[in-house]
């Protein structure tokens, strides 16, 4: 029964994902905790990992796409950390309760985030409680504090349910009264920004064809929004955003790719952010020979100027680790014949004085590169995405919720230009202003503020986790203590 529970407890969690289903992620670590408690470090063990298997398997069910092995893999690699839950006893009589179990899944899920290959931060508890009370509190403690109140609120259930413990009950109102305080940042400084969601084709075109359809197609989406802003149907932007993979011909080198989009600048005094993969285009400081995934920037006066190339690269996406043990068994890579090359530094764009910070796809995920790019001195945010890959599965929505999360977080606006799906525009606190249905061509066009203060999150980044390591440290002493005692 408990194996059983455990494995509700993981479907649940998962549940909690979706739009307005945070209550869900409180449910399901509940059940997680009545399935562990007063059970053994072997016991526990298992039942962590029947939670965690359950959990990541529904939510990453979308990489499938790919190939089973691909998603068992990727399976495997989320739930390995929950071996942690070895380190102490869960004990709903003590008062530990209420937040040992929280720290300890506040330093797994840092250590998902951060290994193997610069970790995987996906599906952290805290992604799932953006329309509810207490994702407010991303502002001041990040990613590490909303998990941890999740799970400390669910714990505090836990022992109200079982022994009836009302004053327990004062936790979660002290938490929800300090979230309904914690107010958005406001500032009159404003940026307009414009993505355009040019679509790709969805039928058996060789890979050449597939590529100028989907340049042509961008092309073709930012004309028809050149004369809407010329006719006054919409406002004029101070950027125009194309998505990761706009142009996988690349813009840099003399051909079909370049022409057409000098041609398309000469048209406006706007600059244009191009997403392309490049082979030509490096940063000062760089060196190796390779394909960069780049964002450029396009004007009329001077042509393509200022690049940011993709910092952190998905491995087995934009390269291969350990490539030549692995190719000689998985014959698909051979798909992926040349590793991307890194960038080594933030992408910030000045645009008219307005600091622009631009990261590409999956780079949104990791709160680190986030605040390395508001210390470059980003006030607003440009998300370049390709997601077609994975349209009308999952992970659109979930990439576009995290987005909405490091919004709250850093309380900096973000502008969302994906290929196929979703694109949209977000407030410094979390709202959606505008958003796109997938494998249609659209454009989002929008006024956000610019920001420039920082939040408590981006002055002290990983002060919950060390908190929750403290918090493990002290439970784990307790507890030899205690054992000792029993022992003599």
């Amino acid at each position: 029964m408990r194996y059983l529970l455990a494995g509700i407890a993981g479907a649940v969690t998962a549940w909690s994902f979706y739009p307005n289903h945070w209550t869900a992620a409180v449910l399901g670590i509940a059940l997680f905790l009545f399935a562990v408690d007063f059970q053994t470090r072997t016991k526990r063990i298992k039942l962590a990992l029947v939670f965690a298997s359950i959990f990541y398997a529904f939510h990453v069910q979308w990489v499938s796409v790919l190939g089973n092995d691909a998603w068992f893999g990727l399976v495997f690699i989320s739930t390995f950390p929950w071996l942690l839950f070895a380190v102490l006893p869960i004990n709903s009589k003590s008062k530990f309760f209420y937040f040992a179990p929280a720290a300890t899944v506040v330093l797994i899920e840092a250590l998902r985030a951060s290994f193997p290959w610069g970790g995987f931060p996906w599906g952290l508890i805290a992604y799932s409680q953006l329309d509810g009370p207490l994702v407010p509190l991303a502002t001041i403690g990040g990613q590490g504090l909303v998990t941890g109140v999740v799970v400390v609120v669910a714990a505090t259930l836990v022992k109200f349910l079982k022994y009836q413990k009302f004053m327990g009950l004062l936790i979660p109102l002290i938490i929800l009264g300090f979230a309904n305080n914690v107010e958005p940042f406001e500032s009159k400084e404003t940026i307009t920004l414009s993505a355009v969601q040019g679509n790709v084709p969805r039928t058996g075109l060789d890979a050449k064809t597939q590529r100028l359809t989907v340049l042509n197609n961008h092309v073709a989406l930012t004309n028809e929004l050149l004369t809407d802003i010329a006719a006054g149907k919409v406002a004029e932007p101070d950027l125009i955003v194309w998505p990761e993979s706009g142009t996988d011909i690349d813009p840099l080198r003399a051909g079909v790719s370049a022409t057409q989009i000098t041609k398309l600048v000469a048209k406006t005094d706007i600059p244009i952010l191009i997403g392309a993969t490049t082979w030509d285009g490096s940063t000062p400081g760089e060196s190796g020979a390779g394909p960069r995934n780049a964002g450029i920037l396009w004007t009329a006066q001077s042509g393509p100027g200022q690049l940011y190339a993709k910092n952190h690269l998905v491995p087995f996406g934009e390269y291969i680790p350990l490539r030549n043990v692995l190719a000689k068994y998985i014959s698909r890579f051979d798909q992926i014949p040349n590793d991307f090359v890194p960038g080594q530094t933030p992408g910030v764009f000045n645009i008219g004085g307005k600091k622009v910070g631009d990261v590409i796809c999956f780079e949104v995920a990791y709160a680190n590169h986030i605040n390395d790019t508001i210390a470059a001195g980003a006030q607003v945010f440009v998300v370049q995405t390709n997601n077609s890959t994975y349209g009308n599965t999952a992970q659109p929505a979930q990439q576009f919720a995290m987005t909405r999360f490091r919004a709250i977080e850093n309380q900096r606006a973000f502008l969302v230009a994906s290929t196929s799906g979703i694109s949209g525009l977000i407030s410094n606190d979390g709202s959606v202003l505008a958003e796109t249905a997938q494998f249609e061509s659209a454009q989002v066009t929008g006024e956000v503020a610019l920001i420039s203060e920082n939040t408590t999150s981006f002055n002290f980044p990983n002060w919950a986790t060390y908190a929750a390591a403290i918090i493990v440290g002290l439970a784990w002493r307790r507890n030899r203590k205690l054992s000792a005692a029993f022992h003599s």
